[in-house]
């Protein structure tokens, strides 16, 4: 709601209190609500693209991802660094009959600095592969930013549809009026019976149920797009259908399947997995701890000390421990490729099979638009104009009413279809960045 929606609401709630204030008595309730939320009304219906916009800045998905992103990007700089040097302080060789530091000899108080150098190599390749993991999470970002994209338009075509169905279906009810009008006329006239009066107003009005049955599927469609919108209440969505990319050719299609985001971050994950072969391969070399430390005397005459030492890991027995790290390394690198090759597959056929019922849905609605149809309706008006010389039945009109029905709910289901299989493969095709 903007800005000015609201500045306006509060000028109509004040003249109301002024109202009162002059002592003109409360308005009437239908008036006070009338005032209060006219200026809401005109509201503009809610767009296919400014829906997209909304979801994929509010979606709390989208926004876990994003705040993930940046775990992993600080997380790569701060694994590259070296582990925190370690202060030690302490009292050496104190006697216990006296606690004196100047009794004895040697008896000191020392203060040490160590500093451990983990294996050559592991620092920077620990780092590499954050860095690639924060790479596969950006791109599971776009990825699931475009498959939140695809199913709000699939929702979004859904109300559409329904929307469209409800209005055929009450043209219907027009065209089986005429029918109960032309079998009055024949019973009045004695050419009919009043079981085809009854037959045909049994048809125009089984329709209620299938009206009443849509109203409630587009209820349930609009429920569907808050809840992708992050939004209290069903909002209102323009009437139009929207005007969806045209796919490229099957042959583009598969060419772009390898910069598809979430086939990216397969791939990312492949490399990450790898990098951690390598990264376990560097646990063959030792951990390195330089220490120095200094110690001050106070015994009379004796020098101050100082000591420096190098501490050494040693794995020495690298069948329990190192060779099983690698092993374990080289099965979960094979296991991210195999499902990146999985996942590559499956959206090549996806894409294959996709463009193959474009392409037949393309067909089918051009025919349905062009003859069967206009074939329909000219059918029922000739079998209608027949039925009401005498010349045909009143079955007859009433199977050329339902064909017209079929038709064009079967036009309606193919536009869908149609639209439905476009907004898949721009899904598949995705190649930029879609983040909220």
């Amino acid at each position: 709601m903007s800005d000015v929606q609201i500045s306006s609401g509060n000028k109509y709630f004040l003249k109301w209190i002024a109202a009162i204030r002059r002592g003109a008595g409360p308005l009437p309730l239908p008036i006070m609500l009338m005032m209060v939320f006219s200026p809401y009304a005109g509201a503009a219906p809610l767009s296919l693209q400014g829906a997209e916009a909304i979801a994929l800045r509010q979606n709390p998905g989208l926004g876990a991802l994003t705040q993930k992103i940046a775990e992993l990007r600080h997380k790569a700089v701060a694994v590259a660094q070296l582990p925190d040097p370690h202060l030690a302080l302490g009292a050496v060789n104190v006697p216990l009959n006296s606690f004196s530091m100047n009794q004895q000899q040697m008896s000191m108080l020392s203060v040490g600095l160590s500093q451990t150098f983990p294996s050559f190599g592991k620092l920077g390749l620990e780092g590499q592969q954050a860095g690639i993991e924060a790479r596969e999470a950006t791109d599971t970002l776009r990825g699931q930013s475009a498959e939140l994209v695809l199913l709000l338009r699939r929702a979004w075509l859904q109300a559409l549809y329904t929307e469209d169905a409800v209005a055929t279906v009450q043209h219907q009810e027009q065209l089986e009026a005429e029918s109960v009008q032309a079998a009055l006329a024949l019973y009045r006239s004695a050419q009919g019976s009043q079981a085809e009066v009854l037959r045909a107003q049994l048809a125009r009005d089984s329709l209620a149920n299938d009206i009443t049955r849509l109203q409630a599927e587009q209820a349930s469609d609009l429920a569907q797009i808050a809840q992708i919108l992050n939004l209290p209440e069903p909002p209102s969505i323009e009437k139009q259908w929207p005007n969806l990319p045209p796919p490229p050719t099957l042959a583009e299609m598969e060419a772009r399947l390898s910069g598809q985001p979430l086939l990216r971050a397969a791939q990312a994950q492949t490399r990450a997995a790898q990098m951690g072969v390598q990264v376990a391969k560097t646990g063959y070399w030792p951990d390195v701890t330089v220490s120095v430390g200094y110690g001050q005397d106070f015994h009379p005459g004796s020098p101050n000390w100082l000591s420096a030492g190098v501490n050494l890991s040693l794995p020495i027995f690298p069948g329990d421990r190192q060779d099983q790290d690698v092993a374990a390394a080289r099965a979960k690198a094979l296991q991210a490729q195999y499902r990146y090759d999985d996942q590559h597959l499956a959206l090549t056929q996806q894409a294959r099979a996709t463009f193959a019922r474009y392409a037949a849905l393309k067909t089918e609605l051009e025919r349905t638009d062009q003859r069967l149809l206009p074939n329909a309706r000219n059918a029922f008006s000739a079998t209608l104009a027949a039925y009401s010389a005498g010349r045909a039945g009143l079955n007859a009109v009433l199977r050329t009413q339902k064909e017209v029905l079929d038709y064009a709910l079967t036009r309606l289901q193919y536009r869908r279809d149609l639209a439905l299989s476009a907004a898949e493969l721009d899904f598949l095709t995705t190649q930029g960045e879609m983040q909220p």
